[in-house]
């Protein structure tokens, strides 16, 4: 089964690393039998009267799991994760939930506002609705942009990945034609190239 991991407000201005970093090292926290799909940036508003960092985007990590049992584990790591690599000063949120949560559309629905209009920790959490979210210091409006990462990710729309399969070893230009075929970079697991996880 498939589940996301959203994190964001993890750094500062200052910084020399930003949420989408804090997402990719990620992998290396993955309970045994849990397997990254990717990583995807998702961009939400940028408008004055929303305190960002930089861009004002949040990350959500995709993961596959053998079963609904990882998922408490999942989110005790990330938590830990979050609090090791957050950075003082930062508002840092998490949201995790499995791909067959009930609250998936209401979170997809949110992530959607949260794009074009300034949205309240307390929208956040009505839209989890009892699902995990998290603040883990400073204001915690990090749970805003955890949560709207979880649901434009999962709604397969939004977003685009920073981190699938050898992503980062390409060349600058890839051609059509490394899509449609089966590489060495594709993760075995995903299923046929083409089909990107949605």
């Amino acid at each position: 089964m498939r589940a996301y991991v959203g994190f964001d407000d993890t750094d500062t201005l200052e910084a020399d690393r930003g949420t989408g970093k804090l997402a990719r090292w990620f992998e290396q926290e993955l309970p045994e039998g849990v397997m990254l799909v990717g990583v995807v940036r998702q961009q939400l508003l940028v408008c004055d009267a929303i305190p960002y960092t930089s861009h004002n985007s949040s990350a959500c990590v995709i993961v596959d799991m053998p079963d609904l049992s990882s998922l408490p584990t999942l989110v005790e790591r990330a938590a830990r994760h979050l609090e090791r690599h957050a950075l003082e000063g930062s508002d840092p949120g998490l949201c995790v939930i499995g791909e067959a949560d009930p609250v998936l559309p209401s979170l997809t629905a949110f992530g959607r506002r949260c794009t074009n209009a300034v949205v309240t920790q307390k929208e956040a959490l009505r839209a989890v609705n009892g699902a995990h979210l998290s603040g883990h210091g400073g204001t915690n409006d990090g749970i805003i942009g955890a949560a709207a990462a979880v649901g434009l990710t999962a709604s397969g729309w939004y977003g685009r990945f920073i981190e699938f399969g050898a992503l980062r070893e390409f060349p600058e230009v890839v051609g059509v034609a490394t899509w449609s075929r089966p590489a060495s970079w594709w993760p075995p697991w995903i299923g046929t190239p083409g089909s990107l996880p949605g």
